[in-house]
């Protein structure tokens, strides 16, 4: 089993309101990050694509209808890593009877990260993903 991912500090915090606009703030963000570690286009992508479906879970699932939630990200570079930490402060990944996703968005969040864990208790959730950077060493 892998460690937990828990970044000491944070390169990047970013604290906005869990609104859908915002997950594109979020992602244009992340890939600057990607692209100023030097990694691949593909790579960049992968980035993009597991931090956004993290922060699309937040905004869809954590909160009901208020408009004062927020939706955390924290990005620390260690090593060979890129750990990011994607949290809100809401009821969790709870699916919803009226759902407007097929629910495959932390999976395929997963499946393009190189390591993946999701911790959810009464205060909220935190989905913590981890991408190589290539030549980093």
């Amino acid at each position: 089993m892998n460690p937990p991912i828990t970044p000491p500090r944070a390169d990047l915090a970013l604290v906005l309101a869990a609104r859908p606009e915002n997950v594109a703030v979020v992602r244009h963000v992340i890939g600057g990050v990607g692209d100023a570690l030097g990694m691949t286009p593909q790579a960049v992508a992968d980035l993009r694509l597991a931090v956004s479906e993290a922060c699309t879970n937040v905004v869809v699932h954590a909160y009901d209808d208020a408009t004062d939630e927020t939706l955390e990200v924290e990005a620390a570079f260690e090593g060979t890593l890129l750990n990011v930490i994607v949290r809100d402060h809401g009821r969790g990944l709870l699916p919803r009877h009226d759902s407007p996703g097929l629910g495959l968005g932390l999976p395929i969040a997963k499946a393009v990260s190189s390591t993946f864990e999701v911790d959810t208790t009464e205060s909220g959730s935190e989905v913590r993903m981890a991408f190589v950077v290539p030549n980093s060493a």
